[in-house]
């Protein structure tokens, strides 16, 4: 296994393909604009969007030790409901939570407020705004904040980092335990396995990455997957879209990981289905945040 930062994907006209869909995915990873402000103080996340916690996807950012919650943008109060008020249609983990509209059809949701009487009652909220206090209404740990954004327009929960302002990281994502599973399901471990036999093989990987001066580990932005320079897989964790009771991750453009195929293994996500051919196969893994931070790793093997 060779491990490349920033496209080191060594020689070759294969991996200089692998090369050139690297600096695709990094410009597709840095390819965000700012539409709200940050509603919080410190950025000290929990979980981030399109995160596995606790048998779920994370359907927002989860923030530790908040105190004020203000309004990301300027919008109206759409509904705000208390902790034991009618949670239909919301998750009842929210606690006091809620929900402004802007323009665009986008929607702010706020929960684990203290209390409510800073936003009931009022029509027209300006960015900035106060909403609340961190409390502890919600099922979370008190002074959790969960920040959620949600696009009426394509019917889609937004990745809240595609519209907030951009923070300063330097630390990449990384990639192990990767894993390759034949259709017979014999499993091989890429970086120690030198010779496979021809076939269809599903790729598994688990894939987090790290913030500068923050705990824990979280969910990548964007995960590409390429043999021989060819893509096979492009895994955006930019919307969540449900449609026939299936919950999928998706970009503007394509609707392929069900929640339940990329975190079927308890262990791993699944990244692709890749066909392997007599020869040479140069199986590449990339993997970026959203300040635009790749990693990327290259296993080679022969193919029999």
């Amino acid at each position: 296994m060779k491990i490349a930062k920033s496209g080191n994907l060594a020689r070759g006209g294969a991996r200089r393909a692998a090369r050139a869909a690297a600096i695709v995915a990094v410009a597709l990873c840095c390819s965000t604009v700012s539409a709200f402000e940050w509603p919080f103080g410190a950025f000290k996340p929990t979980s981030l969007f399109g995160q596995r916690a606790d048998g779920v996807i994370g359907r927002g950012i989860t923030l530790e030790g908040q105190e004020v919650v203000r309004a990301s943008g300027h919008g109206t109060t759409l509904v705000t409901i208390a902790k034991n008020g009618n949670m239909t249609g919301f998750p009842s983990t929210l606690g006091n939570f809620a929900v402004l509209s802007h323009e665009d059809g986008l929607l702010s949701a706020y929960g684990n407020l203290e209390a409510l009487d800073r936003v009931d009652g009022r029509t027209q909220i300006d960015s900035g705004t106060i909403l609340g206090i961190a409390g502890s209404s919600a099922w979370g740990k008190p002074k959790d904040v969960f920040f959620q954004v949600i696009d009426t327009k394509r019917k889609t929960v937004l990745n809240p980092l595609l519209v907030l302002p951009g923070f300063k990281d330097t630390r990449g994502p990384v990639i192990s335990n990767v894993l390759a599973i034949s259709g017979n399901n014999q499993p091989f471990a890429l970086g120690s396995v030198k010779f496979v036999k021809q076939g269809k093989y599903r790729v598994y990987a688990d894939v987090t990455d790290s913030i500068d001066g923050v705990a824990g580990e979280f969910a990548p932005f964007r995960i590409s997957v390429l043999v021989n320079g060819k893509e096979y897989a492009s895994i955006p964790f930019e919307m969540l879209q449900e449609d026939s009771g299936k919950l999928y991750l998706s970009s503007k453009d394509s609707r392929e990981y069900t929640w339940a195929a990329l975190y079927g293994d308890p262990t791993r996500m699944f990244l692709a289905d890749v066909p392997l051919t007599r020869g040479r196969a140069d199986i590449s893994i990339i993997a970026c945040d959203i300040a635009g931070n790749e990693r990327s790793v290259l296993f080679g093997v022969q193919v029999e």
